[in-house]
């Protein structure tokens, strides 16, 4: 039988199987037989008696242990912070099997340039948004972190001009003839192929063109002679006019360009209002009243319109050519060609010793050359 043999009321359990306890000698063997199977029986009995009260001891043991480790573990899980798998993923090196939030890629790998800062003058003529809308487009931020490109501000000026405005000419092509005097006109009188700068009186700009004011003292001239005009010297005389009126009396001609000798001109690249043409001519003499040889263009000139118009005099022959808008439009002859040794007149001419024959319009683009140029260098200057 077991037995308490605690000596305190607060002592561990202790239990003692004791085998001379009277009572238990008796029942075994009232149960069990003859006494030479009491020993066996005695046993069996006390390893089960034991296994009885060890076993379920041993177990809630062994479960309060379980216990305790879950619930350590479950209070260590909560702690730490739950990472979504494709956080996780992407830490590992591998690409996310999905996105939560797809975003749209950007068609090129460099950012999208910014819109620019809309110019303070805009353009009179913008051009029309070929989709209709009159809004800006909506701009879309690339996928990139990169920062944005810095903003660049272009201001565009523009000027409002009338229909008559001239470009200026581009420098002649290189193999083109040179020209031994060039003015652009293009709000100045230099000479970009010499020396030969002009000088403006009483004249305006219009876009790429001079404006002359077909009266006195309006003309551009330069300080000397450009252009060899006496015997045997050839030379081609060039420019783009646009003529606003008709010359009336005392006046009858609107003179492009010249150039000065003591009583009159060397040459005259005009208009002549008996004709109501355009013309190329030179006098007989450096006289008072000398009379003049013309190559004359056979139809009228026109107002308001932008003319080309060359002179070629070949000292070969004494032939004189006027071309108009490329095409050559008169010829005659002059046989006693003189020296002019003044200055070269752009906007007037000077007849019988004074200025006269003011231009009224624009004039751009005049080139001199010193050699008669041919039917195929001539269309090339237009």
């Amino acid at each position: 039988m077991f037995r308490d043999r605690r000596q305190h009321p607060d002592q561990p359990v202790k239990l003692v199987w004791d085998p001379d306890e009277p009572g238990d000698d008796a029942a075994a063997k009232a149960d069990h037989g003859p006494a030479a199977h009491r020993p066996w029986t005695r046993h069996r009995g006390r390893v089960l008696v034991a296994a009885a009260v060890i076993v379920p001891l041993a177990g809630g043991a062994v479960g309060l242990a379980a216990y305790g480790d879950h619930r350590a573990a479950t209070t260590a899980a909560a702690s730490v912070p739950q990472v979504p798998p494709s956080t996780v993923n992407r830490l590992a090196g591998s690409p996310p099997s999905s996105s939560p939030s797809p975003s749209i890629a950007p068609s090129s790998s460099a950012a999208p340039s910014p819109s620019p800062t809309p110019s303070p003058t805009p353009s009179l003529n913008p051009v029309p948004n070929p989709g209709g809308s009159t809004g800006p487009a909506p701009s879309k931020s690339p996928a990139s972190s990169a920062p944005p490109a810095p903003q660049r501000v272009v201001t565009v000026v523009t000027t409002a001009t009338p229909a008559t405005t001239h470009p200026p000419a581009a420098p002649p092509a290189p193999s083109a003839p040179r020209p031994v005097g060039f003015w652009s006109l293009g709000h100045s009188v230099l000479d970009s192929a010499g020396s030969h700068n002009g000088t403006a009186v009483d004249t305006g700009w219009d876009g790429g063109a001079a404006v002359f004011a077909g009266t006195s003292p309006s003309a551009i001239t330069t300080s000397g002679p450009v252009l060899a005009t006496g015997p045997g010297k050839s030379f081609t005389v060039s420019a783009s006019v646009y003529l606003t009126s008709i010359p009336t009396a005392p006046q009858y001609a609107d003179t492009a360009v010249s150039q000065d000798a003591g009583t009159d001109s060397g040459f005259y690249l005009q208009y002549f209002q008996p004709c109501n043409c355009w013309t190329f001519a030179r006098v007989a003499a450096d006289t008072a009243n000398p009379s003049a040889d013309r190559a004359q263009s056979g139809s009228a000139a026109q107002v308001d319109v932008w003319t080309h118009l060359v002179g070629v005099y070949d000292a070969a022959n004494g032939a004189l050519s006027l071309y108009v808008n490329g095409k050559l439009a008169g010829a005659a002859v002059d046989q006693t060609p003189f020296a002019s040794n003044g200055p070269l007149a752009i906007g007037r001419a000077y007849y019988n010793g004074q200025q006269t024959d003011w231009f009224h319009g624009l004039i751009t683009t005049v080139q001199v050359f010193d050699k008669a140029l041919n039917p195929s260098e001539v269309a090339a200057l237009q």
